[in-house]
């Protein structure tokens, strides 16, 4: 139950002395006559709200000391009334209030508050953006933002500017028409930067009419951040293929608001697509014989991927291509880029970043100078020979060549790779674990790629295989002179990518008296990147 105000009680008191006949009473002057500024459109008519219209008065519209023409006027029933004024000309109009007790008394005055009309176009509307309920509201480069008007004024149309006063585009093009019964919508077609939306507003008119157009603009703001365009084109300067050390990666496009860092992660095994792999979200690195490479789709925002860690600092956008150094790198690496920006929003700044949707490979040569061992011994028959080679770099296959010749001296030695996740183990075949929903492998050996059979052990039970360093790898060969040297080629599994040349390596014979057969494991070599 609603509690009276006290100038509804004043009207029960007044009305109940008329009704006694305890004495005349005057209509009550001090109730409320339209709170807020009227506003009509030229040649639409006007209505006045009366709050409350006491029972058993009438309410007369007055233009100064006369009555308006024709005749508005409307009985009170105790709650509020509408007065139904005159149709509005060019000119704004302050009405006054007659009230008069109907008959049998004759008690008459004019209401303390005045109606104050004005012709034109009202700005206080309120407006809205309801796909967008938080504040500040923030939405992705290039969205589409709903603005939603109520108590639009009809006869007058409805466009969106910016805070310059320039015009939005919208969707569908062309002005609203305004619709006093309902709310309006106006779309933003698609928003690119910070902005503020404000509505503007005109009406125009016949020119029979000899009236100027009218023009306003609402009052309302609607501030809009616009988190960083992500379709930006990224890509290795000059060839992706480069030896170890630094590269450039090239922004197109980049946004003067936005500021751009790269973060890049050693690719392991599972990143390389086969040629049965899938077919989205696949990098094919030019410049090489079909290396393709897998890139999981960005978040819809910022996460560092697993692995990665940034190089170097963040760089403002040009308007143009932005170069960003990238390295040293030590191995194939995938480098993804952060954009970031900073909004000006109400109060403290409000910060967003997301993943540029195009990552950029690059691929990188053997290492150019490993710790490279060769030894050879010949065998009995003096028939063929034996290299035991040592020292290589984990996932790379090494060619031997009879210096200055082109014919291989045998089989490549290759050196095993570890486990991505756990350096300490060697990779199995029995290692893949189910499939994500991204039908990539997650570990294990790929046949064709890294799967080469190592040679045992001379006592197979005295190590554990998953974690032991396979043996140096033996490469039978046909006799050579004691005491020159071999042409190597290195040649990594995953991508075909070797050296520019080959390179020429001394060999000495083993002289211990041992088979190189019977020798171990040497040192584990210096680690690139597992």
């Amino acid at each position: 139950m609603s509690t009276a105000r006290p100038i509804d009680v004043r009207c029960a008191r007044d009305r109940l002395i008329d009704l006694l006949g305890l004495g005349e009473t005057t209509p009550i002057r001090d109730v409320n006559v339209q709170e807020a500024q009227l506003t009509v459109n030229v040649g639409a008519p006007c209505e006045i709200s009366i709050d409350p219209a006491q029972l058993g008065v009438r309410y007369e519209l007055f233009d100064g000391d006369a009555a308006v023409v024709p005749a508005c006027s409307v009985d009170g029933t105790g709650e509020k009334a509408i007065l139904e004024g005159p149709i509005i000309d060019k000119a704004d109009k302050t009405f006054r209030i007659f009230a008069r007790k109907l008959d049998p008394l004759t008690r008459e005055t004019f209401l303390i508050q005045t109606a104050t009309v004005k012709v034109g176009l009202a700005t206080d509307l309120p407006v809205s953006t309801p796909e967008i309920a938080e504040v500040p509201r923030l939405v992705d480069h290039g969205s589409r933002v709903v603005v939603s008007i109520s108590g639009s004024q009809a006869g007058a149309t409805y466009g969106l500017i910016d805070g310059a006063g320039r015009p939005i585009p919208m969707t569908p093009p062309g002005r609203v028409r305004g619709n006093k019964d309902g709310a309006i919508t106006l779309t933003a077609s698609r928003v690119t930067e910070d902005t503020v939306i404000r509505v503007d507003v005109q009406r125009t008119f016949d020119e029979g009419e000899g009236r100027a157009p009218l023009h306003a603009v609402l009052a309302a703001e609607l501030p809009i951040a616009v988190r960083a365009a992500r379709d930006l084109v990224v890509s290795a300067v000059g060839s992706p293929v480069l030896p170890q050390g630094s590269a450039t990666i090239t922004i197109a496009a980049s946004q003067t608001s936005a500021l751009y860092s790269v973060h890049v992660r050693a690719l392991s095994t599972v990143d390389f697509v086969p040629g049965a792999g899938p077919t989205e979200r696949v990098i094919a690195v030019p410049g090489t014989s079909g290396v393709e490479v897998y890139t999981p789709r960005p978040p819809a925002l910022w996460q560092a991927p697993a692995g990665s860690a940034q190089h170097g600092d963040a760089a403002p956008g040009n308007g143009g291509v932005l170069e960003l150094g990238v390295g040293p790198l030590l191995d194939d690496s995938i480098v993804v880029v952060q954009a970031r920006k900073i909004h000006a929003a109400a109060g403290a700044p409000l910060e967003s970043a997301v993943q540029l949707e195009q990552a950029a490979v690059v691929l990188v040569r053997p290492e150019p100078a490993p710790p490279l061992v060769v030894q050879i011994a010949a065998n009995a028959d003096g028939a063929s020979g034996t290299l035991l080679v040592s020292g290589g770099q984990p996932g790379v296959f090494y060619h031997f060549y009879p210096s200055d010749e082109a014919g291989e001296l045998g089989l490549p030695a290759y050196f095993h790779r570890r486990d991505e996740r756990d350096p300490s183990m060697n990779k199995g075949i029995a290692a893949t674990e189910p499939e994500a929903a991204d039908n990539v492998p997650r570990r294990g050996l790929r046949v064709e790629m890294d799967l080469v059979i190592t040679r045992d052990p001379s006592a197979p039970g005295a190590s554990d295989p998953a974690h032991a360093r396979p043996l140096d790898p033996l490469v039978d060969i046909a006799p050579l002179p004691l005491g020159g040297a071999v042409d190597v080629m290195a040649i990594k599994a995953r991508t075909g990518i070797g050296w520019v040349a080959k390179r020429s390596v001394a060999f000495t014979q083993v002289t211990d008296g041992s088979s190189p057969s019977e020798q171990g494991a040497a040192p584990e070599p210096a680690a690139t990147e597992p």
